[in-house]
C-alpha cells in the first residue's frame, strides 16, 4: 500500500493537468483568433464595429463601447463592473474602450484591456494610412486619366479637325472624366460680342442664349467670371450661391460644384464648371487638375477662334485684291488712250502734268496691290504649312 500511494498521487496529478491545461490551450487558440481578426478590420470603411464586437468577445464582457477621440471621462477604480482603457498610438491617447459586465473585472482582465486598447490603436492608425494609400492611388490613377484624355485631346486640337462649335462641344463632354465630376458646362464670352455668350453642356447640348445671360448674371460660372478665380460649391443645396439656378437642375440634382475661369492674357473667354451629385466630392486637388484643364482649354479656344479669323482675313484679302486689280487695270488703259490723244487739241482738255501725276498715283496703287498680293501668297502658305503639317 505504502508503495502505490506515490503512483496514485502521481496518477491523480497528470489527470488533473491534462483536463485542466487543454481548455487553457483552446482559449488561447481563441484569442489569438480574434487578435488575427482585430487586423483584418484594418481594411474596412469603419473598422469601429468590428473592433468592438471583438473586444467584447475577448474581455468576455457583456458590452464594448470604443470612442474616438476619447471622451472626458476619467476611469472609476471602485466600480469593478466597469473597466476602462485608452486607444493609443504610440502612447498618445486618441480614444477610450469602455466595457462592461455583471461579474467584476480583475487585474488579468485589465491588463488584457490595456494591450487591447494599444491593437486597436495599431489597427485604427493602418486602417487610416490604408485608406489615405487608396485615395493616393485613386487620385494618381485620375491623374494618369486626365493626362491620358489630355494628350488625345491636345492630338485632336493640333490636328485641326474642329472649329470653334465643334471644340467647345467635344470640351464640354470631355472634361467631367477627366476632374472626377460627372456633367459639365462651358460658359463661352466672345470678345467682340460680349452680350451674346454661349453655354454648352457635357450632353452634347447647346443652351439658349436666355438661359446663358442667366447663368452668366446668377450662376456659379458668372461669380467666376467676375471675380477672375476658382471657386468650389460643397454643398449646393445649403449654398445661397447656387440657389438662384435651382429650378433649372436636372432630375439627379447638383449636389457639389467647382468652376475655373479661362484666361487669356488680360482677356477672360469664359468659364468652366464641373458638376456631382455627391456632396463634398471636390477638394483642392481637383480644382487644380480643373484649372490645368482650363488653361488647355484657353488655349485650343484661342487657337480655334485665330484659325477662324485667319481663314476669313484669307479670304477677304483675296476679294481685296481681286476688287482692285479690276479698277486699276481699267484706269490705267483709260489714261493710256487719253494720253494716245494728247495730240488732238480739240479732243484733250487736261493738263499732262496733272494726268502724269494721276499716273504715278494709280502706279502706286498698283504696288500696293503687289505687295497685298505679296501678303497674300504668304498667308496662304502659312495656311498650306499648317495643313501638311497636320497630316
Amino acid at each position: 500500500m505504502g508503495t502505490n500511494q506515490p503512483d496514485n498521487t502521481a496518477t491523480i496529478t497528470f489527470t488533473s493537468y491534462d483536463t485542466v491545461v487543454q481548455p487553457s490551450k483552446a482559449s488561447l487558440h481563441d484569442r489569438m483568433t480574434s487578435l488575427g481578426l482585430l487586423f483584418e478590420a484594418t481594411r474596412e470603411p469603419d473598422p469601429l464595429p468590428t473592433l468592438s464586437e471583438i473586444a467584447r468577445d475577448l474581455l468576455q464582457s457583456d458590452d464594448v463601447a470604443l470612442a474616438v477621440p476619447a471622451p472626458l471621462s476619467h476611469a472609476d477604480n471602485s466600480n469593478t463592473s466597469l473597466l476602462i482603457r485608452p486607444i493609443t498610438i504610440g502612447g498618445r491617447a486618441v480614444g477610450q474602450l469602455t466595457a462592461r459586465r455583471t461579474a467584476p473585472f480583475d487585474s488579468d482582465d485589465q491588463a488584457l484591456a490595456s494591450l487591447i486598447g494599444q491593437i486597436i490603436g495599431a489597427v485604427i492608425e493602418q486602417s487610416a494610412l490604408h485608406s489615405q494609400l487608396e485615395q493616393y492611388r485613386q487620385q494618381a490613377q485620375a491623374h494618369d486619366d486626365t493626362l491620358a484624355q489630355l494628350l488625345d485631346f491636345n492630338r485632336h486640337i493640333v490636328s485641326g479637325g474642329a472649329d470653334y462649335q465643334q471644340l467647345a462641344l467635344m470640351l464640354a463632354t470631355q472634361v467631367p472624366a477627366m476632374v472626377g465630376g460627372e456633367r459639365a458646362s462651358l460658359l463661352l464670352t466672345p470678345l467682340e460680342q460680349p452680350d451674346t455668350p454661349q453655354l454648352v453642356l457635357s450632353n452634347g447640348m447647346i443652351s439658349s442664349p436666355e438661359r446663358a445671360r442667366v447663368v452668366r448674371d446668377n450662376g456659379l460660372a458668372g461669380m467666376v467670371l467676375r471675380e477672375r478665380r476658382p471657386m468650389i460649391l460643397d454643398e449646393t443645396e445649403t449654398d445661397q450661391r447656387w440657389l438662384a439656378l435651382a429650378v433649372c437642375d436636372p432630375d439627379e440634382p447638383t449636389r457639389c460644384a467647382m468652376a475655373v475661369p479661362l484666361p487669356w492674357h488680360s482677356h477672360l473667354l469664359g468659364a468652366l464648371t464641373v458638376t456631382t451629385t455627391q456632396s463634398h466630392a471636390f477638394g483642392s486637388s481637383q480644382l487644380d487638375l480643373l484649372e490645368l484643364v482650363a488653361c488647355h482649354v484657353a488655349l485650343a479656344l484661342h487657337n480655334a477662334t485665330l484659325e477662324t479669323k485667319f481663314t476669313e482675313l484669307t479670304t477677304a484679302l483675296a476679294d481685296l485684291i481681286h476688287n482692285l486689280n479690276d479698277p486699276l487695270q481699267a484706269a490705267q488703259l483709260g489714261l493710256q488712250m487719253i494720253l494716245a490723244t494728247r495730240e488732238d487739241e480739240n479732243t484733250f482738255h487736261f493738263d499732262v502734268d496733272d494726268l502724269a501725276k494721276i499716273t504715278a498715283t494709280l502706279e502706286r496703287i498698283g504696288a500696293v496691290s503687289r505687295q497685298l498680293a505679296v501678303l497674300h501668297r504668304g498667308l496662304l502658305s502659312i495656311t498650306q504649312h499648317s495643313d501638311s503639317a497636320a497630316l
